[in-house]
């Protein structure tokens, strides 16, 4: 059953709009409530994808994270002051919704309500007391609903006669109704409804009242009997009203002692009765059936218990990464199964002792209903080898009723359920938080929390509802670890973590725990706890030296994708350029071990050209300051880590595209790849794309200056799809003390790509510096037959004496102009434009080159750059000092005498003391272009990556 849903899993895909790494947000503004004097508020934003984010204030105005990109609508409760201790409170929800976006800065949602007012309320009893009460108040219109609320504790004895206010905003239609406890003269206590009434404000009503008369009472006595070996407690004593009759409505209980008798006064009426016995060492109840009774005005009516009682035994096993050992808590709730009953009788335990729970109960079916388990810090997780400081998870099991076990309990007998399996994994969820910008300090977080829930089918029937919790500590972290602990199975998880003091939800998707694979001692063993066609995980151990079992997770939490590489998608949600959730494994083992290889073969919809790019990550939580995504080898064997299954199955373990999943009739079809590596330890494993790099280095050689490698390089595309691809210019080189030659443009786009394209690929190279002279830099080409895919253009080169940095190059066409002045503000010297080279001033550098022709030379001082079809080379220096070579993509020579020159790209870049920067082309989609991208060595780079 396990994995019956991972298909829907993979090809459904996890949407995009979907929080992993929070990307925040601010929402702000005012709250008053005019007269109303404000205690404190809790504002909630809600998007339309399900995200949450709240967060308590004592004072306007307010700031709230939320996740960027999403509209949400909001809802606030707030707290007044009153002066009868009661506490009133205000709710808010609104209907409309409101887009933040962090790149339009705060935005602003208010609530002020000048003409907020309260309903005044009296309960008045005759024959007993108020002793507690609820009372709401409502209001609903198209946009906003109100609903205000007074909830009072008035002790033992409280009055005959209490009042309080609501808070509301003022309408025509304003319902009122409520709660209230009443205590008889007996001691006893009654719930009564307090029927709704309807307030016109407008026309100045606002009071209501309620009365009640407990003067008409008859009598309910009797004794209670306890079974011979039982040791009770005590007792309470529960009647309720029957539905249609004069008594609905009216409910109470009577604390008693053990074995005592009992008598109460009740208004007449027939009542459903029903005593829960409380057991020593006070873990466990059980209650009786209910026993229907008639009261008369004026009588006594005699209801006695005396039930003897059978002992139910639930065992509970708990395997996998924990046993019995390391259960803080446990508890047990059962009911009886009683058709003709009025009222359910109800059992809990929460004594687990010896793996059992135990309980006294009156002869009877009893159903199980749910069960509960609690894993702290108190119980120390003996079974886990290196327990989280901080552990607060919980497991809850809540059974079907049509399907929940159940047990005939005899009088006198004891009897025992079937034992409850609980095969158990351990894991952990990473929260973090996405800055603006790479360089921002770290956001810290904390009080990391997450729910688990699924539904368990056997047969295709519903069994039981799961749900897994776990929070963390409330310490604020760049990057906080959270300790889940479930069963196996596809969960929908509900994270969330307080960022900047707003509890701000991280995640509503799914998370998938495998089954705990065995892994026994030995040599060369391997372990797949992870076995479907959507998703395989494969992980082997040169030497396990103590046995133990092995889980992976596949988990949307883990902590940020580092910068330059891309998450793995798996259903082709960033085809348009977005990024898409990212998919983490958690894999983990109780076995001994000291280096394993762990190979992950997923499936995704999307054209498979990832081989190239997919690389095995791991994350070394133990790296300075706060961990580090680590590549891993591949293992012995593997040239590549990655493989295209359709390329080679038998690699994959597949005999067939079919029975590997591959699906090419689909659109986007469907493809597997598998990822190897090597690792000394388990955390977090990812999948991430990291792009093909093409820089000045060819097979450990670094090419400089004027000539690049002896042949273009070239890149064969693996499979028709598209691809991103990213240029960036080298910079011109600097004569200038304390100033910079231009930087290079960068420009990038997608594209389709055939499988078996060529595409040629020129790097630049930055310019050579002399004394007193400067080469500009050179463009970086992609090219595919001959026709331009992306060129960025290549920074122009700074003359001795210059006194600004040198001319970057330019992300249109156009090249930039050069200068003769020493601060670029005369004697301009033109780019070129429309493909050629750029220009020059004689004895003042010469011009960089462009596509179609060469730069200009600066007579026999240095030569022009050379165009793309004459070979890119720099141009050369000649004479007058010493020679500063234009680099490698058609930068022109400094020489000319003493100058720069420029820039080569699209369009060359003019010389001058200041040279111009070469122009950029990009016939792509999704055009992304960065003037000014200077690189660390000032040479250029081209990189590749696909678009899953």
């Amino acid at each position: 059953m396990l994995w019956s849903c991972l298909v829907a899993l993979s090809l459904s895909g996890l949407a995009s709009a979907d929080v992993v790494i929070l990307n925040p947000a601010e929402m702000k503004g005012q709250v008053s409530f005019g007269p109303l004097s404000l205690n404190k508020f809790t504002l909630e934003a809600t998007s339309t994808t399900g995200l949450t984010a709240s967060k308590q204030f004592t004072s306007s105005p307010y700031s709230l994270t939320v996740e960027s990109g999403h509209s949400y609508r909001s809802t606030l409760e707030a707290e007044f002051s009153n002066a009868i201790g009661t506490r009133a409170t205000l709710k808010l929800e609104r209907s409309v919704h409101t887009l933040v976006d962090n790149q339009a800065g705060p935005t602003t949602v208010d609530f002020t309500y000048p003409a907020a007012s309260q309903v005044n309320t009296t309960i008045t009893v005759t024959g007993g007391t108020v002793a507690q009460y609820e009372i709401n108040a409502f209001v609903y219109t198209p946009t906003e609903q109100y609903s205000g609320k007074v909830h009072h504790f008035l002790g033992t004895p409280g009055p005959s006669t209490s009042a309080a206010w609501i808070p509301i905003i003022p309408s025509n239609r304003v319902f009122v109704s409520g709660l209230v406890y009443l205590r008889t003269r007996s001691g006893a206590l009654e719930q009564r409804a307090l029927t709704q009434q309807t307030l016109d404000m407008s026309q100045g009503q606002t009071s209501v009242a309620w009365a009640f008369d407990l003067t008409a009472r008859g009598s309910l006595a009797g004794t209670i009997t306890t079974p011979p070996g039982a040791s009770v407690h005590f007792h309470n004593l529960y009647f309720q009203g029957v539905p249609g009759t004069a008594t609905e409505g009216i409910q109470g209980e009577r604390q008693l002692l053990s074995g005592s008798a009992y008598s109460l006064e009740v208004p007449p009426g027939p009542y459903d009765v029903a005593l829960r016995s409380y057991y020593l060492p006070a873990t466990q109840f059980s209650e009786t059936k209910p026993y229907r009774v008639t009261v008369t005005t004026g009588a006594t009516t005699t209801l006695d218990f005396a039930e003897s009682l059978g002992i139910a035994q639930a065992p509970v096993l708990v395997t996998g990464f924990l046993s019995n050992a390391d259960i803080a808590r446990g508890q047990l709730w059962l009911e009886r199964e009683d058709p003709l009953a009025p009222r359910v009788a109800t059992a809990m335990d929460e004594g687990l002792a010896n793996g059992r729970f135990d309980f006294s109960l009156p002869h009877g079916l009893w159903r199980k209903v749910s069960v509960f388990l609690s894993f702290g810090t108190d119980s120390r997780a003996p079974s886990l080898a290196a327990p989280e400081p901080f552990l607060d998870a919980e497991v809850y099991h809540l059974y079907k009723r049509n399907t929940a076990p159940v047990l005939t309990v005899p009088a006198n007998t004891t009897l025992s359920y079937s034992t409850e399996l609980l095969s158990l994994v351990r894991t952990t969820l990473y929260f973090d938080v996405k800055e603006a910008q790479p360089t921002d300090p770290e956001i810290l977080l904390g009080s990391p929390s997450a729910t688990l829930s699924r539904t368990h089918y056997e047969g295709g029937v519903a069994r039981w509802n799961v749900n897994a919790s776990s929070r963390g500590p409330e310490t604020p972290k760049s990057l906080a670890a959270l300790t889940v602990i479930a069963e196996p199975g596809i969960y929908q998880l509900d994270a969330s973590a307080v960022v900047q003091g707003s509890t701000t939800q991280f995640s509503n998707q799914r998370i998938t725990i495998a089954e705990p694979a065995l892994t026994p001692v030995g040599t060369n063993v391997s372990v797949t706890p992870a076995n479907t066609q959507d998703l395989q995980v494969t992980v082997s151990f040169p030497t396990v030296s103590g046995p133990g079992v092995t889980s992976v997770v596949e988990s949307p939490l883990g902590p940020e994708t580092p910068q330059g590489l891309k998450s793995f998608c798996s259903d082709g949600s960033s085809a348009e350029g977005v990024d898409c959730s990212p998919l983490f494994y958690d894999i983990d083992t109780t076995a001994r071990f000291t280096e394993a290889t762990v190979c992950v073969r997923r499936k995704f919809r999307a054209g498979n050209g990832l081989s190239q790019f997919l690389r095995l990550y791991h994350f070394n939580k133990d790296a300075f300051p706060s961990g580090q995504w680590e590549e891993l080898p591949p293992p012995p064997g593997m040239t590549e880590p990655a493989i295209d299954c359709s390329a080679d199955l038998a690699a994959c373990g597949c005999a067939s595209e079919a029975s590997c999943g591959i699906d090419y009739t689909v659109d986007p079809p469907v493809n597997v790849i598998k990822v190897c590596g090597v690792t000394p330890g388990f955390s977090p494993f990812a999948l991430f794309a990291r792009p093909r790099t093409f820089t000045n280095t060819v097979d450990g050689v670094e090419y400089t200056g004027p000539t690049g490698p002896p042949s273009p390089r070239t890149w064969t595309v693996p499979k028709t799809g598209a691809y991103r691809l990213s240029a960036t210019g080298a910079s011109g080189a600097s004569a200038a003390a304390g100033l910079s030659g231009g930087c290079g443009a960068k420009v990038e786009g997608v594209f389709t790509l055939q499988e078996n394209d060529v595409l040629e690929l020129r790097v630049g190279q930055k310019g050579t510096a002399t004394t007193y002279s400067a080469g500009g830099g050179g463009g970086s080409f992609v090219t595919l037959n001959g026709s331009a895919l992306l060129i960025a253009g290549g920074g122009g080169g700074l003359r001795a004496g210059a006194t600004v940095n040198g001319r970057h190059a330019s992300t249109g066409t156009a090249g930039t102009a050069g200068s003769t002045g020493a601060n670029y503000t005369s004697g301009f010297i033109a780019g070129g434009a429309d493909g050629q080279g750029g220009a020059r001033a004689a004895s003042y550098g010469a011009g960089g080159g462009g596509w179609f022709t060469s730069g200009a030379s600066d007579g026999n001082y240095g030569e022009g750059g050379f165009s793309f079809s004459a070979g890119s080379k720099g141009g050369a220096g000649k004479s007058c000092g010493g020679l500063a070579h234009g680099g490698y993509g058609g930068g022109g020579a400094g020489n000319g005498c003493y100058g720069g020159g420029g820039g080569g790209g699209y369009s060359g870049g003019g010389g001058g003391r200041v040279g111009g920067g070469g122009g950029s082309l990009n016939t792509g989609t999704q055009q992304v272009a960065t003037e000014a991208a200077c690189t660390a060595n000032g040479h250029g780079i081209i990189t590749l990556s696909p678009v899953p």
